[in-house]
């Protein structure tokens, strides 16, 4: 196959429109990085998509449907039995596929499979531990045996694996029995150019920005900040965690809510500095962002957050603990003080994770993968590159 992508014939798709989450993001910035190549989706949102994107539902039928509405289980299914032959799909010469529900897809054979994966099906892998207790802990331990089961003899097909980080790559390795040969890192595509010290004035304030919901560790933040003469939190998102956390919050930690992109900007660049307890998180893209207005980051010292703190310079990482202490101490460290770097150094510190970044990793993992496919025999191309009536 040739390794030219203005001439090959490739597709992307991606698990199915949700929540406008990371995937999603990512799913449709494939959709520009191939931008002559179609998006097909397990299940489309119309409501949720960029105006420059046009993608096409895969899994169809009202029973399909009706299981992909209703979530859970139901889902599952339909996304084991839907991606399975994905007809659409298999005249492509070269698919590139986001989430982990297309690897039920079985290709043709001489078609070539890049795969990008976000997590590693967490509540049956890393995160087994703390979701798995409880009167009906054993039940789900069957439970996620048997998802495991059903899964993981997929996870072997594509040519080639991208990681969005590289804690997933290690998952992938370990969880999914994936050599390390055939695993890539590709960061998420961050607009880091949306994102400028120069929107805002510096004020005096913290900022957190998430989804508020229990793995995010909001309350920790909260627990720091209660009490902290002289320090003011804003938090951003909204969860269902939200009227717990305004339960425990002092008057000096203020709820935003939703906020609209340009409030977003103007919230990071006028921030102090940028909190982050997300557990364990695979990525994290809202810190990368603070980090793109300039802002210092404080974050936990896991997953993927403890590598985008260079500690002392761009901002401080923290132990987990469930009192808040530790992030108490790395506010009251950094505002005597601060970090070694200005804004406009730790602004440059984020372009690695930038949109261009991940458009130039995308063609090459491709390029990459289609000389490593290639099934020609030797001596057919030297027969093929001969003159005519050699031998």
């Amino acid at each position: 196959m040739k390794d030219n992508q203005d001439n090959i014939d490739l597709a992307v798709a991606h698990w199915g429109e949700h929540v406008n989450g990371g995937g999603d993001r990512v799913a449709w910035e494939l959709s520009r990085v191939f931008d002559k190549s179609p998006l097909y989706v397990g299940w489309k949102d119309k409501s949720i998509e960029p105006d420059d994107v046009v993608t096409e539902q895969l899994i169809n039928g009202h029973l399909n449907e009706w299981a992909l509405k209703r979530g859970g289980v139901a889902r599952m299914v339909s996304h084991l039995l839907g991606w399975q032959k994905a007809d659409p799909l298999r005249d492509y010469d070269v698919l590139v596929t986001s989430g982990n529900e297309p690897l039920f897809y079985v290709p043709p054979t001489e078609q070539v499979w890049v795969a990008y994966v976000h997590h590693t099906n967490r509540r049956q892998s890393d995160q087994i531990a703390s979701v798995a207790d409880g009167k009906i802990g054993t039940l789900k331990l069957g439970f996620y045996y048997l998802l495991r089961l059903a899964f993981d003899h997929n996870t072997h097909k594509p040519d080639l694996f991208l990681a969005n980080s590289e804690q997933v790559k290690r998952r992938m390795i370990r969880y999914w029995g994936i050599p390390e040969r055939k695993i890539k890192v590709v960061y998420p595509p961050v607009d880091t150019d949306d994102y400028s010290p120069q929107d805002a004035e510096t004020e005096n304030y913290y900022l957190t920005l998430s989804r508020l919901d229990w793995h995010k560790g909001i309350d920790n933040i909260i627990k720091a900040f209660n009490g902290l003469e002289g320090t003011n939190l804003i938090i951003a998102g909204d969860g269902p965690e939200r009227d717990s956390l305004e339960s425990i919050a002092e008057e000096n930690i203020e709820f935003k809510g939703y906020v609209s992109e340009s409030e977003k900007k103007r919230l990071l660049a006028g921030a102090k500095g940028f909190v982050f307890n997300g557990q364990d998180e695979d990525f994290g893209i809202s810190p990368v962002e603070a980090l793109a207005a300039g802002t210092p980051l404080f974050g936990v010292r896991e997953g993927m957050t403890q590598y985008q703190v260079i500690n002392g310079k761009n901002g401080y990482t923290f132990d987990r603990d469930e009192t808040g202490q530790n992030i108490r101490n790395v506010i009251q460290e950094f505002e005597c003080k601060s970090v070694k770097w200005d804004d406009s150094e730790i602004e440059s510190f984020a372009e690695r994770f930038s949109v261009e970044s991940f458009h130039n990793r995308m063609h090459d993992a491709v390029k990459h993968a289609i000389n490593k496919a290639d099934v020609t025999p030797e001596w057919y191309k030297g027969l093929e590159n001969a003159s005519t009536g050699d031998k």
